[in-house]
């Protein structure tokens, strides 16, 4: 069964190149906008792990993030804050509040592929 991740992110070229970059590595992946529309499939669908942005319209990542882990339902899903360069301090807080892993754009296809190997594994460990 393959792993399923939420890709986050309101550019919708970067969306759509990580999403082909994934579902070429075998990947299954579901996109969203912004951080609601984010929350929404995250909470129907319970992919494996999710990238996303930190700064979009409607909520941010560091929004979506603190959501996301306050929710009994969603709290183990690994998410994977993916910023721009220069945003460090952001993906420094949003490591803090929670995030599982950061990658800062622009980041290539076997990096992300490693973080996403490395977070699903790191969160099916029995706890």
């Amino acid at each position: 069964m393959p792993i399923t991740v939420l890709i986050i992110d309101d550019a919708v070229h970067i969306r759509r190149l990580v999403a082909r970059m994934l579902d070429q590595a075998g990947f299954h992946t579901l996109e969203a906008a912004d951080g609601l529309q984010g929350l929404r499939l995250l909470k129907e669908k319970k992919p494996d792990v999710v990238t996303c942005d930190i700064s979009m319209p409607l909520m941010d990542g560091h929004e979506f993030l603190m959501v996301a882990k306050r929710d009994p339902q969603t709290r183990h899903i690994p998410i994977i804050v993916v910023t721009a360069l220069g945003q460090e301090e952001e993906a420094a807080r949003a490591t803090a509040m929670g995030a599982s892993a950061y990658l800062t754009k622009p980041f290539s296809s076997s990096h992300l592929i490693e973080t996403i190997f490395d977070q699903v594994k790191e969160h099916s460990r029995p706890s």
